[in-house]
């Protein structure tokens, strides 16, 4: 069983806490963040606009759907959100005060992430 913490995003300056999910002393924000700088450079930018909007947001603020989005199933008691970039997707739970990054993934890897992000919410939450 993964062991799990939370780290304050210091990118993000906002009303709302924003944390990322760490596993194993290993923040899923921060893998994502440095697999873009070496796999997808191109990308960087665009993530600094995603954590943009994460701030927007956590600030109380709205945004479009093409940029961020409730995706909680139906009946489902802990909310989840979507943020979303041409190329980028991240995927964040609501917790107490804010919200808490548990992925970050590509567009193209949409759909294996999303499972992903799915599973490590549930063991999350079951740890808690």
């Amino acid at each position: 069983m993964p062991t799990f913490a939370l780290k304050k995003v210091e990118a993000v300056e906002a009303e709302q806490e924003v944390d990322e999910l760490v596993i194993d002393g290993i923040g899923q924000l921060s893998v994502f963040e440095q697999t873009l700088r070496g796999q997808h450079s191109q990308y960087v930018s665009e993530l600094r606009t995603m954590l943009t909007y994460i701030e927007y947001i956590a600030d109380g603020n709205s945004l479009p759907d093409t940029k961020f989005r409730d995706i909680t199933p139906s009946g489902e008691k802990v909310k989840e959100y979507e943020f979303k970039s041409k190329h980028l997707r991240v995927y964040a739970i609501k917790k107490a005060n804010g919200k808490l990054i548990m992925l970050g993934g590509l567009k193209t890897t949409q759909k294996g992430d999303f499972k992903r992000f799915r599973s490590l919410k549930t063991q999350y939450l079951n740890s808690l």
